[in-house]
């Protein structure tokens, strides 16, 4: 049995779509969704890019079924079960022929069954009647297990009835269902199909609510936090910004919200207070500038500077008595706990929860007061104009903006 750490990927986000690296893979696929029956089958030919690749392990729901692959460029397959945070998945490693002169090599993959033949413990993703909602989450397509390789995509689906599309970057409609394209590329390829559901647009997003009872819900709170949010991101990052358009989605549960690029799931927002849904839509559209690996140590500049990015526009709304109310139970859920370094030149593993969403915005707070507002929001600004894949960039963007007192007071201060 092969094991892994896949629980990286439950609820929030993986890494902002606008990544400046090249796709490890391309994938062209046939998809066919039968929502009642909570069915699809899909066809893809997966085009691998990599010269120097041996082999590739693709995880897999175990639930449809087991796939058929073949392809010009396979030379051997060996099919093991795998180890994830929902169960087990089918691991295909595949073992490619040799490239010849650099050319790149198709993989053909193709399975069909029931996504969820029970309901899954995590509600993130969905096939029914009412409403389709596919992220890695639920492995319903071939994901490779180094947990890094950026992908691009065409995508065809066929679905019958009037169904509404949103996904990470392109969807438009053909005459049997949708087509999807992915251009840059990105982690994974999230996409939502809603038949039911009611839509608020304006300039800079579109909210999508499919909740049963949005009809007595009241979708003024979030239309208030994202034209807070997006004008606030926007001016802070000038020549980082503008964000693109950004496609929200608002469901029927407790958790599992998530950002992939400008594609955000919010839970069930109806007993959310104005302040904690501007600090989550803030966080969630801040992962745009967030380009760190996120299977590395380097997560923690993802959420952790998409956090205090927020808790900044939370301040900026709501006032510094909010702001520091929040930063106190960030305090106070730390109290205890035994936690790692967020960060240290010798850091390996990809760090924790609450180093990356308490102890990194409190490091990053810490900094404001150490180096002053001024310095501080230069720093930021540095940050969001260019895409930072590393701490030691951030690092040197923080010399920059404030000297190497600053840098060497924050490497230490990341140490604690």
């Amino acid at each position: 049995m092969i094991r892994t750490g896949l629980a990286a990927f439950a609820a929030c986000g993986l890494a902002s779509a606008a990544w400046a690296q090249d796709a490890r893979f391309h994938y062209d696929g046939e998809m066919t969704i039968q929502p009642e029956a909570g069915t699809l089958s899909l066809d893809w030919t997966i085009t691998a890019f990599e010269d120097d690749l041996d082999s590739v392990t693709f995880a897999l729901n175990t639930a449809l079924g087991m796939a058929e692959v073949g392809g010009a460029g396979v030379a051997s397959v060996e099919v093991a079960e795998m180890e994830g945070f929902a169960g087990a998945l089918q691991a295909y490693t595949i073992h490619l022929v040799p490239s010849q002169g650099g050319a790149a090599r198709a993989i053909e993959i193709a399975y069909a069954g029931p996504l969820f033949p029970e309901a899954p413990d995590m509600a993130i993703n969905t096939l029914d009647a009412h409403k389709v909602e596919l992220t890695v989450d639920s492995f319903w397509m071939p994901f490779d297990t180094r947990f890094e390789s950026l992908v691009t995509a065409d995508l065809d689906i066929a679905i019958e009835g009037d169904w509404a599309g949103v996904t990470m970057q392109s969807i438009t409609r053909t005459a049997d269902g949708f087509h999807l394209e992915q251009d840059s590329p990105a982690l994974d390829l999230a996409f939502t199909l809603m038949a039911d559901y009611s839509s608020v647009e304006a300039d800079g997003y579109a909210i999508y609510d499919t909740r049963a009872a949005r009809a007595e819900a009241d979708l003024t709170p979030v239309v208030e936090a994202l034209d807070f949010c997006t004008a606030f991101l926007n001016d802070w990052a000038g020549a980082g910004g503008p964000l693109p358009m950004a496609s929200i989605t608002v469901n029927d549960r407790s958790e599992g919200g998530y950002s992939r690029g400008t594609l955000i799931a919010l839970t069930d927002i109806s007993e959310t207070s104005p302040e904690s849904l501007t600090q989550f839509i803030c966080h969630e559209l801040s992962h745009y500038w967030s380009h760190g690996n996120a299977m590395t140590i380097e997560n923690w500049l993802n959420e952790s500077f998409a956090d205090q990015m927020a808790n900044i526009g939370l301040r900026a709304r709501f006032g510094e008595a909010a702001y520091e109310a929040r930063l106190e139970r960030y305090r106070d859920q730390l109290d205890g706990q035994e936690l790692t370094p967020v960060w240290t030149p010798e850091s390996t593993e990809r760090p924790s929860f609450f180093v990356m969403y308490r102890q990194g915005p409190l490091a990053l707070d810490a900094l404001e007061n150490e180096i002053g507002e001024a310095a501080f929001a230069d720093f930021l600004h540095r940050y969001m104009a260019q895409p930072v894949r590393t701490t030691s960039q951030m690092l040197d963007l923080l010399e920059d903006a404030a000297g190497p007192d600053a840098r060497d007071w924050f490497i230490a201060r990341l140490a604690e």
